[in-house]
C-alpha cells in the first residue's frame, strides 16, 4: 500500500484549529500501516503545486483533504487512473460559508451567495472525481453527500482524537470544577454565537447555586464581547489536553456550524460531558448525539436540567474507543493493499 496524502499547507499551519487535529488522526494511522506513506503540502488548488513528487513508485491510495482541492483531486485522477482517489469532507462547505457570514455579511449578499456557489461547485467536482468521499458528519451524507451526482461512494468517517491530545493524567470526575467553551480565535457570525451563548449559561448556572469555574480560551481580546465576570477569559491556553483532563463539560451552544466538531470528540476522549444547542445534537450521528447533554440558554428549563445531569459522571472513555472502532474499520476498509 503506497499512499499519497495531500494536505493544504493552512491546514498545517495551525496546530491548534480542528482541521489539523482531523489530518493527524489520519497521518498517525497511515504511518504505521502503508508500505510507503508521503505527505505532501500545498499551497492552493492547482497541479503547479505538484512540482517535485515523485513519479515512482505510483500511488495505490491518494487522500485529498479536504474538498476545496477539486482542480488537484481532477489532475490526480487523470494522472494516476489505477490508485484509489478518496476525498475529506470537513462539512457542508456551502452551508458552513453562510453560518458563518449570516445573511447580511458586510460584503453584501452578492457576494455571499457567489461564495456558496463556488464552494457547491467544488463539492460537485470532487464527487465527479474520487473513488471515495469520506465525510466527517453521517447525518449530513442523507442530507447532502448522497443527493449529490457524481461517481464517488460516500462513507462516514468519524474523527477521533488523536493519542497525542489525550491527557495522560486526567483528573478523577468528581474532582473536577471547570466548564470550558473552546472557540476558534477567528471571530464570525457562529463564533461569537458561541461565546455569548456560553457566557449566558455561566449567568443562569451562577444563579443555580453552581460553583464551577467557567473558561473559555482563545485570543479574543479584539473583539469587543460584552462584560461576563461569571467568565474567565483564559486567551491561548497551550496545554490544551491539561485543561480538558479539568472539565466537567465542554460547551457547545450554538446552533450555527455544520461538520462534527472536533471538540465532541476531544472532550470525550477526556472523560467529559458535552454540553451542545439541540438543534446541534440533531445534526450528528446518531451514535454520538444521544450523549450529549441538550442545552438552549434560550430556554432556563433545559438549563437547570443540565446542571442536574452534570452530577453523573461522563461516558467519555466509553465514547472515545467506540469512534476509534468506526474509525479504525472505516479505514481498513478503503486503505488495503
Amino acid at each position: 500500500m503506497i499512499v499519497w496524502h495531500v494536505v493544504p499547507e493552512f491546514v498545517l499551519a495551525n496546530e491548534h484549529q480542528g482541521a489539523f487535529k482531523d489530518v493527524l488522526s489520519r497521518t498517525r494511522w497511515l504511518e504505521v500501516r502503508a508500505e510507503s506513506y508521503r505527505r505532501f503540502a500545498v499551497a492552493g488548488d492547482d497541479p503547479a503545486c505538484a512540482t517535485g513528487w515523485p513519479a515512482e513508485p505510483a500511488p495505490t491510495h491518494i487522500l485529498v483533504e479536504y474538498t476545496r482541492l477539486p482542480r488537484l483531486s481532477a489532475w490526480l485522477r487523470e494522472l494516476h487512473p489505477r490508485a484509489k482517489l478518496l476525498v475529506r469532507a470537513h462539512n457542508i462547505e456551502p452551508l458552513q460559508h453562510l453560518d458563518n457570514m449570516g445573511w447580511r455579511p458586510s460584503r453584501g449578499t452578492l457576494w455571499l451567495m457567489y461564495g456558496m456557489w463556488r464552494l457547491f461547485r467544488q463539492d460537485l467536482a470532487c464527487m465527479r472525481h474520487a473513488d471515495v468521499l469520506l465525510s466527517i458528519n453521517e447525518w449530513e451524507n442523507g442530507v447532502y453527500w448522497k443527493r449529490l451526482p457524481g461517481r464517488a461512494r460516500v462513507e462516514w468517517l468519524p474523527y477521533v482524537c488523536p493519542d497525542s491530545l489525550v491527557p495522560g493524567r486526567p483528573e478523577p470526575y468528581d474532582q473536577r470544577t471547570t466548564i470550558a467553551c473552546l472557540p476558534t480565535s477567528q471571530k464570525n457570525r457562529k463564533s461569537w454565537d458561541l461565546v455569548v451563548r456560553f457566557c449566558a449559561l455561566a449567568r443562569q448556572m451562577k444563579r443555580l447555586g453552581c460553583t464551577d469555574e467557567f473558561v473559555v480560551t482563545g485570543r479574543l481580546g479584539d473583539w469587543g464581547l460584552p462584560p461576563c465576570p461569571e467568565v474567565d477569559f483564559a486567551g491561548f491556553v497551550p496545554d490544551l489536553p491539561a485543561l480538558l483532563g479539568k472539565c466537567r463539560a465542554v460547551a457547545l451552544l450554538s446552533p450555527l456550524g455544520y461538520g462534527f466538531k472536533t471538540t465532541l470528540a476531544d472532550a470525550w476522549a477526556a472523560g467529559a460531558h458535552v454540553l451542545a444547542h439541540p438543534d446541534l445534537i440533531r445534526r450528528l450521528p446518531a451514535q454520538v448525539a444521544r450523549e450529549l447533554i441538550g442545552v438552549d440558554t434560550g430556554r432556563p428549563a433545559t438549563v437547570a436540567a443540565a446542571a442536574d445531569k452534570l452530577r453523573i459522571p461522563s461516558r467519555g472513555a466509553e465514547l472515545h474507543s467506540d469512534l476509534r472502532a468506526c474509525f479504525d474499520g472505516t479505514m481498513r476498509a478503503w486503505f488495503n493493499p
